[in-house]
């Protein structure tokens, strides 16, 4: 199988982790934009089958490969697996990409300066969604993602669910975000959340990839 992309970006990161679980031997080759429709990554060839979307894909390898399985059987439990993985992609993504363009892409890879400013506002902003006190677009106050995410992880395991799967994978793919974006997880204050991210970062396929 070749992934396409770069294992920075979370989305693609998710896949990589999903395919380590499943022992699944792969390469990882740049982005083909022209291979998704959208022009993203990641992307998954296996063989005459091309797969685009980091959902999509980890989807399709549980169901051509489906042991271990990355997603539950019980419905409750699928449906609340499927909510964090779209909890992750979604809500955790909201706003970093444009702190991570000024904070390493424009100085490492384009040879531009940082806008101080703008980075600034930025990383305001995604503290905002991450630890402040967000309001949806209705003006109704929602959980920061801290909060949200303390709530879901229980004091007597290191997982979402009670078993390791998808949900994990892309929380704690996102989870990548803070490093970053230069913020980081205050333990006190959210101590279910730091100790779920430093638990991902020593789960074998996390660290396969992390550390690849």
């Amino acid at each position: 199988m070749i992934v396409y992309g770069v294992k920075f970006s979370p989305y693609v990161l998710k896949v990589l982790v999903a395919l380590e679980e499943k022992g699944l031997a792969y390469t990882l080759e740049p982005p083909a934009p022209a291979l998704h429709p959208l022009g993203k990554m990641p992307v998954l060839r296996d063989g005459d089958v091309v797969v685009p979307d980091s959902s999509v894909i980890c989807a399709y390898l549980d169901r051509k490969h489906p042991t271990p399985a990355l997603y539950p059987e019980e419905p409750a439990e699928l449906a609340r697996a499927l909510f964090l993985e779209e909890y992750g992609d979604a809500r955790m993504a909201e706003g970093w990409g444009e702190v991570v363009l000024e904070r390493i892409v424009k100085p490492q890879m384009l040879g531009q300066p940082t806008d101080e400013k703008r980075l600034a506002e930025l990383q305001q902003h995604v503290r905002e969604i991450w630890m402040g006190s967000p309001h949806s677009a209705g003006g109704h106050p929602i959980p920061c993602v801290l909060d949200h995410l303390e709530a879901q992880v229980a004091p007597d395991r290191d997982t979402l669910l009670p078993r390791f799967g998808i949900a994990d994978i892309a929380v704690g793919a996102h989870l990548g975000w803070l490093d970053a974006g230069g913020l980081a997880i205050d333990a006190q204050r959210w101590p279910h959340v730091a100790r779920f991210a430093e638990a991902v970062r020593k789960r074998p396929s996390f660290a396969a990839v992390l550390g690849g």
